[in-house]
């Protein structure tokens, strides 16, 4: 028998636009280490899930009769609700940082902008001072005797064009400077937002992985149980991918080995014989486990042989069952007795 792990909910959070404009596995971290996605599994898994699928299908009715429009699915919508278990309010927690992760992620976003920022005007103030300095080329030459003209007012203007595009562009375009071209070409990339982060929620469980946002999430505590919190929570479904398999000893495949659907065994069909047993899901290595019969496990008469092995099939007695041992009589309300006495 295959040995069946248990697997609880992992939720993938954006912690960056390469996250979503590069196809880098969530499990792993980029090239130079850097991590894209943040990774929270839950504590538990919730004690029910729940997804809704549904078509956009609109019906009128006209003279001629119904005119039917087909506009596609609806998104799914997964509504989830369990119990924290030992964690407590701190499962709680981490459940509420992932529904508000947009939030707390997009401090860290305008923190890291800030200094860019920061780093961005002392660069360029550094190139300008560097700039000034330095006047070798035809075009310096230029740019002085236009300084002469207008007492230094060109340059002033040029470098302060410069240096403000540096400033904007530095923090989104990757390092791309405007500054060292006077005007020349850069890169943008793309620029986080609060929905970008809200609406690219990863959730993988048993195979499948889903990608969508929160809309809602609810806590519920009892004075009836204390230490014990419920949530509940609903999940929109943007994209999904992967396929769940079965995963208990009993699962069995709907399918056969041609693809084609197949029934359900009768109550009185063996379900651990050929066929029944080529379809289950995790078939058995040891032959016993099928049911087979095995050399030395059973005589000839059916009866006990190796310890734990029993025969199945029921022998009758050579001698008829006692029934007055437990004799009870049928009217309720009469004195019951013990056997033998009157």
């Amino acid at each position: 028998m295959e040995e069946i792990q248990r697997q609880t909910i992992i939720f993938f959070l954006p912690v960056s636009m390469e996250a979503l404009t590069s196809d880098q596995d969530p499990y792993a971290a980029s090239k130079d280490g850097e991590t894209f996605w943040d990774k929270r599994q839950m504590y538990m898994n919730p004690q029910s899930v729940s997804i809704r699928d549904s078509k956009l299908i609109k019906s009128d009715l006209s003279k001629g009769g119904f005119v039917v429009q087909y506009w596609g699915e609806q998104l799914p919508v997964m509504e989830v609700n369990g119990t924290t278990g030992s964690s407590g309010i701190a499962g709680i927690n981490v459940l509420k940082d992932i529904y508000r992760h947009e939030q707390i992620q997009y401090r860290q976003v305008l923190a890291d902008r800030q200094r860019q920022l920061a780093e961005a005007a002392l660069a360029a103030a550094a190139e300008a001072a560097s700039a000034l300095s330095e006047a070798t080329s035809a075009g310096d030459v230029l740019t002085l005797g236009a300084d002469l003209l207008t007492g230094g007012a060109f340059s002033s203007a040029v470098s302060g064009v410069s240096n403000a595009i540096d400033i904007i562009t530095e923090p989104f375009g990757g390092g791309t400077s405007f500054g060292t071209t006077y005007g020349g070409s850069g890169t943008f990339t793309s620029v986080p937002t609060l929905a970008a982060f809200a609406t690219n929620v990863d959730m993988y469980y048993q195979g499948e992985f889903y990608r969508g946002y929160f809309t809602n999430f609810n806590v519920t505590e009892t004075a009836t149980e204390p230490g014990h919190f419920s949530y509940t929570f609903s999940y929109t479904i943007t994209r999904r991918s992967g396929k769940r398999e079965n995963f208990m000893p009993w699962h069995r495949e709907a399918t056969n080995a041609d693809g084609e659907t197949v029934m359900s065994q009768s109550t009185s069909e063996s379900k651990g014989l050929v066929p029944g047993s080529d379809l289950m899901s995790f078939p058995p290595s040891d032959p016993l486990e099928l049911g087979d019969w095995v050399s030395g496990v059973l005589n000839e008469d059916n009866d006990v042989g190796v310890v734990g092995m029993v025969s199945s099939e029921f022998k009758e007695p050579p001698f008829g069952v006692e029934d007055d041992k437990n004799l009870v009589p049928s009217n309720r309300r009469a004195q019951i007795t013990k056997p033998g006495e009157s």
